[in-house]
């Protein structure tokens, strides 16, 4: 299947939400992508979303993957693979020399999965985090759960 990667732009935000309906979450990543703490990027086919990723710059693990989403019609053929690269490829280009991400092994064990086969390696045991989240309503919501800590280095 023939796609684009590329950075996002205002105008998608409505085929954001059709893929997490959260408009309050995109707006923020909009904001954060012209004060350039966060690149937002999109998977696209014939001007339809297909999925996204962020690239966090500011934070204590920095540069950082975030938010890694493929639409559940599009998984499995690599369009997440692709989102991966993308995004380490944004960061090399800035000069960055690693790239982090933080997974839930417990809830997400094929991301565990996929960003291990993509080069990325454990730089912490597992350890408890809280957090605020949105429901497919884009109601707010805390919760507990576990995280690990994983590092590629960039070449």
């Amino acid at each position: 299947m023939e796609y684009t990667i590329r950075m996002a732009k205002k105008s998608d935000l409505d085929g954001l939400c059709k893929i997490r309906n959260n408009k309050d979450l995109f707006v923020r990543y909009f904001k954060q992508n012209e004060d350039k703490e966060v690149c937002l990027v999109v998977a696209e086919k014939d001007n339809t979303i297909l999925g996204f990723g962020v690239l966090k710059l500011k934070g204590c693990l920095s540069p950082k993957l975030s938010d890694l989403y493929v639409k559940e019609t599009y998984r499995g053929i690599g369009v997440g693979s692709d989102l991966i690269r993308y995004r380490e490829k944004i960061a090399s280009d800035m000069g960055y020399s690693n790239l982090f991400v933080s997974v839930d092994p417990i809830e997400n064990p094929k991301m565990i999965k996929l960003i291990t086969k993509l080069g990325y390696s454990a730089i912490s045991e597992p350890y408890i985090k809280s957090a605020i989240f949105y429901n497919d309503e884009g109601a707010a919501y805390e919760k507990t759960y576990t995280r690990i800590d994983l590092k590629k280095l960039l070449t």
